[in-house]
């Protein structure tokens, strides 16, 4: 009863002796004054000024995060790299540029920290602290309008926003120790790179491989797969061994259009976009700089891509530049890239590494439900943790459900739904010859099922079509809301069994087309490669008389060469294009 007194006689004057604070806290007491002694007077004081150093030491950390987090949009990173926060989280790191863009890594990566599982929600409370902290440092949006947008009154915002402020503080110092990486390669770009990236060694050796002998590549594959991930591990890669990387998002308004683009690989060049053409300027400029050019989300940008990557493409043939697109959607005229598959089941375990462990049969059940795709995979493994002893093993079905229903199924029209429907109910089913048949039955169109196939969403094997894993819950529900689709898919099945047994149709010509036999190129490329590497170890045979480096080399080019694969076998022998990936 006597702190409350204590501790406003402390607040009203910090710097006053302990006697006098107990003889104010008397006279506050009134009748109970005489009751504090000075004894206890002093052992409250004491325990009160030690809270009070520790709370203001914790706003001011809290201070120079918020400093450091106003500096989070500045590119590059320089002003960054000077903060305190930056000194204080990397101490060794001499480099303002660096440091900079360690720190600017490590920040977006606690932001992203912050988003709860599921589908946004302003009024869900659990939501304010990410919202009003990527609105106001990432999206550079005022209070007044974010408080306005949120229906919050000033003190709730505060708090909302102050929670959010420590959480980030908190998880600072385990992503910062997260960051193996080289710093050179840290500090390469602005690159987006994830700290719990790990996997896709094949996948970056096939994507490297076609970067480097085609010149460009295309990385596309539905929401959540990696494909952002698994660029920046690629562009990094690439700066360590001295290339340029020119890198540009694609997002709704001018960075989405043909001079936005042009004119954001400009400035990532470090050359002024201003003035006109800056396609134009840009074509120059990579005809004098060689460099890596990333284009990422390319599906926002639409047609307004299509002449950045015609120019692209034409420098890629001429070996004046290369270019890695990220999009969606299949590439335009051009099935020989395969979608990006999920993590297989390894590296998704290493992914998980940190997060509660699932009964083995429900580890077995969330993998094959999300396809292995890191993002779903991340939202639950972040979920568990925050239930911590209150999580449920199955608990992970409604975050993958919802995350589906935002990020997958609703970005598809009332058709593609039904298409994807149709694709569960007969999955299992050799029903590819009979697929006009199916469709005309729903009344839908053959757009409607490629449309699935364009954003990795289906895949066909053979006869039969498979629809992505993540899907089957939203699509299950569909026939479940709608009882007469089951009446028509139960009948058309019989119907698709009787033309399986007479012999069938072929498949129409504007169906989905078979897998490639074989990536343009690559067939040509090993025979290149073989005859390359024959007539490299006969020009060093003719040296290794006084020379015992040849004699080396060419034993290891020999050696080469009979590991690669015939070029007359692969070509009698047809390839799947996720054969081809790995």
């Amino acid at each position: 009863r006597f702190e409350p007194a204590l501790a406003q006689a402390l607040a009203a004057d910090p710097q006053a002796g302990g006697d006098r604070l107990w003889r104010r806290a008397q006279a506050m007491l009134g009748p109970d004054g005489p009751a504090l002694s000075r004894r206890t007077a002093y052992r409250i004081l004491s325990r009160l000024r030690a809270s009070t150093i520790a709370r203001d030491g914790a706003e001011d950390r809290l201070g120079t995060l918020r400093a450091a987090l106003t500096l989070l949009p500045e590119d590059p990173p320089l002003t960054l790299g000077t903060s305190l926060l930056a000194q204080e989280l990397f101490p060794e790191t001499g480099d303002p540029l660096v440091r900079g863009t360690m720190l600017q890594q490590a920040l977006r990566a606690a932001l992203d920290r912050l988003r709860p599982a599921g589908e946004v929600s302003a009024i869900d409370r659990n939501w304010w602290p990410y919202l009003i902290c990527t609105g106001e440092y990432e999206a550079g949006q005022v209070r007044a309008d974010l408080q306005r947008d949120l229906a919050l009154s000033a003190s709730t915002y505060s708090r909302a926003k102050r929670q959010g402020l420590r959480q980030i503080a908190q998880a600072l110092p385990r992503i910062v120790a997260g960051m193996a990486e080289a710093p050179a390669t840290l500090a390469s770009q602005r690159l987006p790179r994830s700290a719990d990236f790990v996997g896709r060694r094949e996948e970056q050796s096939y994507y490297a491989w076609r970067l480097q002998t085609e010149g460009i590549a295309w990385l596309w594959g539905p929401p959540g797969s990696g494909k952002t991930a698994l660029a920046a591990e690629l562009a990094a890669e690439g700066r360590r061994y001295g290339q340029t990387i020119l890198w540009h998002t694609c997002r709704p308004g001018a960075d989405a259009t043909t001079a936005g683009i042009a004119a954001g690989l400009l400035v990532a060049a470090g050359v002024g976009a201003a003035g006109n053409s800056p396609l134009e300027r840009l074509h120059t400029l990579l005809l004098e700089r060689a460099a890596v050019v990333i284009l990422d989300n390319t599906h926002i940008a639409g047609a307004e891509a299509a002449p950045v990557i015609a120019m692209l493409t034409e420098l890629a043939r001429q070996r004046a530049a290369r270019a890695l697109v990220i999009s969606r959607q299949r590439p335009p005229n051009d099935d020989t890239w395969p979608a990006l598959p999920g993590l297989c089941e390894a590296e998704a375990r290493l992914l998980w590494a940190g997060a509660p462990a699932l009964p083995p049969e429900q580890w077995r059940a969330l993998y094959k439900a999300t396809g292995g795709l890191p993002a779903p995979l991340r939202l639950v493994a972040t979920a568990l943790c925050r239930a911590g002893s209150l999580a449920r093993p199955d608990d992970w079905r409604a975050t993958v459900a919802d995350w589906a229903e935002g990020e997958l199924w609703r970005r598809l029209d009332d058709n593609q739904q039904h298409a994807a429907a149709l694709v569960r109910a007969l999955e299992g089913r050799p029903w590819l010859p009979q697929a006009e048949l199916a469709l005309r039955a729903l009344d839908l169109a053959e757009d409607d099922l490629r449309r699935l196939f364009d954003m990795g969403l289906a895949s066909a094997e053979g006869e039969r079509i498979a629809l992505h894993p993540a899907l089957a819950a939203s699509a299950d529900g569909l026939l479940a809301r709608e009882p007469h689709l089951g009446d028509v898919l139960a009948a058309l099945a019989g119907t698709i069994a009787d033309h399986a047994a007479i012999g069938g149709a072929a498949p129409p010509a504007a169906m989905p087309p078979a897998p490639p036999a074989e990536p343009p190129a690559g067939l040509a490329l090993l025979v290149r490669l073989h005859e390359a590497l024959a007539h490299s170890a006969a020009y060093l045979e003719r040296r290794t008389a006084r020379d015992k480096d040849a004699r080396r080399l060419a034993d290891e080019l020999t050696l080469l060469r009979a590991a690669l694969p015939s070029p007359a076998g692969m070509a009698a022998r047809p390839r799947r294009a996720a054969s081809a990936a790995r």
